[in-house]
């Protein structure tokens, strides 16, 4: 008897964690850059709460992404290359967001 090769099934959980990954490191690094103006500027400490609580949002999605990604590694016959980028996207956005709330005091 020959074994049979299935192709690879859809991993939405892998997928999932991409996207959270993407969108949470993007929206960090903006939520950054824009922490890092404001505190050139002078600004920063008129805004500063509200800049935490935006970066604590998206770095919350980091999170989630990561644990989507880890989740979708464990699938059997499915793809999990995205859920290993999703992984390291949400790794990326949670330290990002911890060295912009150090550098920011």
């Amino acid at each position: 008897m020959s074994a049979q090769n299935h192709p690879p099934q859809p991993n939405t959980l892998g997928k999932a964690s991409l996207v959270l990954g993407v969108l949470s490191s993007s929206c960090v690094f903006r939520v950054g850059l824009c922490a890092g103006v404001g505190q050139q500027q002078g600004w920063l400490r008129h805004v500063g709460s509200l800049l935490f609580i935006v970066g604590g949002s998206f770095t919350f999605l980091g999170l989630l992404a990561t644990i989507l990604g880890l989740t979708g590694l464990l699938g059997r016959n499915r793809s999990r290359a995205a859920a290993a980028i999703g992984i390291v996207l949400g790794i990326f956005a949670v330290l990002l967001f911890l060295a912009i709330v150090d550098a920011a005091r």
